[in-house]
């Protein structure tokens, strides 16, 4: 301690030794502006691979977000999800850190080839255009209105209350700027290589996944905008989208550091050796259980384990052996009647290779890419009615594949995790549960070769339906805010929610709210855009895309209730 001591007076003696020098010598430099790294010598390759890390490895989460309740994929026993408040996750991560240094990244590069009369930075400038619109495309689809054209701009050129661009002319410039960066591409220079942490500087992948996020895009528009969406994916097709697996978009967490490791590894080791708590493994909803439960889908034993609950229920009800798989509704501030019959680990939880350290963290994939393509197809929008039953296929097979290997790839660390979460159980207890929830590529070739849940039946709104609860399952379990816009959009999967006694009195919202610091630092702009939506700055205020008049669709059963818990 003495020691330490010692260190910190020399430190502090240093400090005053030097801040007396700084006040005598060159003191007409003290007011230049003398940044500690210039646009001189910032390394452009590490500011790219640090967006790329913080906006999808950290900033998409685990699957465990509120946002997940809403399209019918996970819940929490502490859910409340129908209160009325401002988030500023997106908004705040997307101004300070994706979007900003995305904007200057570009700007240098661009700086660059102009003193150098050169193009040589082009692609660089491209794949960054390409995470801007990413980037932007999650602000705008979460807020609807907000600063874009007046945003993120260098500092001499700052506006400090921007104004709210309308969301269809946000849409109209990324749809823009993504023809551009393709064009832009040019895989004879430089690259970001290895700093690139999706795609290693692969250009013609970059272009692939540029591709693909104008097809989103554009079908996210259909409803309020058919020519719109049918422009902007006319010139689209199986050979420049993301129908490869081996084109998928995501970057892989690391067991280096905590921070670099899947986001629900990292929260429960924080917890574990930062509090003292165990392990509390969040629940998958109803809708996305049934959606594999009735289709006698093989996922659901990858990403599930059954209820734990095994005795009888209140003298009076209908008696169960075992609950076995066993989604949760969506509840909030219910009556508790609604809560009983979800309570004594009647309902399933995440499996615990939903906590494995290692796995891919999506951007985009193929089966997304399909599912799109399905739902074209099917009105129309591109290509004929008779095109979407192979592009469903090819999703939902995608989609299967996908989730092989992500077994093969966290199935390895269960040991590891075992030790972390469950020191007790044997070595034959965790290799019983890893042969319990093994997926292998001859049951999924067995499901495509049977399952009716492979073949469109029905009217149009009935295969959208399949199209929609499959591409649920394929953004399992991580893309859950693309879910989120989905069912926004489509009003499918069917959620079944109680009666929630709480703001939004069970309405899953259809927009985030702007933050509250919006209407003190930029008070004119905020106003402005509220007049546009009605004055109210409200999470059921409907977006600019989402017009569907039949959406959502409500669930066919009402929450069960019964007037006492189970008996453990």
């Amino acid at each position: 301690m003495k020691a330490l001591l010692n260190i910190k007076i020399v430190f502090v003696l240093a400090l005053v030794i030097l801040m007396i020098n700084s006040c005598t010598e060159g003191f007409d430099e003290l007011n230049t502006r003398n940044n500690l790294v210039t646009e001189e010598v910032v390394n452009t390759d590490l500011l790219f691979t640090y967006v790329q890390h913080r906006a999808i490895v950290t900033g998409l989460g685990g699957g465990s977000g509120t946002v997940g309740n809403f399209p019918g994929m996970s819940v929490s026993n502490a859910n409340r999800p129908f209160q009325q408040t401002a988030n500023t996750g997106i908004w705040s991560s997307a101004y300070s850190t994706y979007a900003r240094n995305l904007a200057d990244m570009i700007r240098i590069l661009e700086n660059r080839d102009a003193e150098n009369d050169t193009h040589d930075n082009a692609t660089m400038i491209a794949m960054g255009r390409i995470m801007k619109v990413w980037v932007f495309a999650r602000l705008t689809d979460a807020y609807g209105d907000c600063p874009y054209s007046e945003s993120c701009l260098p500092q001499e050129d700052a506006v400090y209350s921007p104004s709210y661009d309308t969301q269809q002319s946000i849409y109209e410039d990324m749809f823009n700027e993504l023809n551009e960066a393709v064009a832009q591409l040019n895989p004879d220079l430089e690259s970001f290589g290895g700093a690139d942490l999706m795609y290693g500087g692969d250009v013609a992948k970059w272009e692939k996944l540029a591709n693909s996020i104008r097809l989103r895009l554009a079908l996210r528009v259909r409803y309020v905008d058919a020519a719109m969406a049918t422009a902007n994916m006319s010139d689209l097709n199986e050979s420049n989208l993301i129908t490869d697996p081996a084109d998928n978009a995501f970057i892989m967490t690391a067991y280096d550091v905590v921070d670099n490791t899947n986001p629900n590894f990292n929260a429960q080791y924080s917890g574990l050796y930062g509090q003292g708590s165990s392990l509390t493994k969040r629940m998958p909803a109803k809708t996305i259980v049934d959606i594999w439960q009735d289709n006698y889908d093989p996922r659901l034993k990858v990403f599930a384990d059954t209820a734990e609950a095994s005795w009888p229920t209140t003298p009076g009800y209908e008696e169960y052996d075992y609950f076995g798989y066993r989604g949760h509704t969506l509840l909030g501030f219910v009556p508790v009647e609604q809560k009983y019959p979800w309570g004594g680990e009647s309902t399933s939880r995440w499996s615990l290779l939903m906590y494995a350290p290692v796995w891919p963290m999506p951007v985009i994939s193929a089966q997304e890419v399909y599912f799109a393509l399905a739902e074209a197809a099917l009105f129309g929008v591109k290509g004929a009615p008779a095109d979407a039953q192979d592009f469903y296929e090819k999703g939902v097979t995608a989609a299967l594949n996908w989730s092989v290997n992500w077994f093969d790839l966290t199935s390895p660390q269960l040991t590891d995790m075992f030790a972390l979460y469950r020191p007790e159980w044997t070595p034959e207890q965790v290799t019983d549960y890893a042969d319990f929830h093994t997926i292998t590529q001859a049951e999924i070739d067995d499901f495509v070769d049977t399952a009716t849940v492979m073949t469109l039946t029905g009217d149009n709104e009935e295969q959208l339906e399949m199209i929609m609860s499959q591409k649920i399952a394929g953004y399992y379990p991580v893309q859950t805010f693309e879910a989120w816009c989905e069912w926004r959009r489509t009003g499918y999967p069917r959620v079944q929610v109680g009666d929630d006694g709480d703001d939004l009195q069970g309405v899953s919202p259809r927009r985030y709210m702007w933050p509250d610091s919006e209407q003190v630092l930029n008070e004119a702009s905020y106003q402005e855009a509220l007049a546009r939506i009605g004055g109210e700055d409200r999470m059921l205020v409907k977006i600019w895309w989402d017009t569907n008049p039949l959406a959502p669709h409500e669930h066919p059963d009402p929450v069960p209730e019964q007037d006492a818990p189970y008996i453990q």
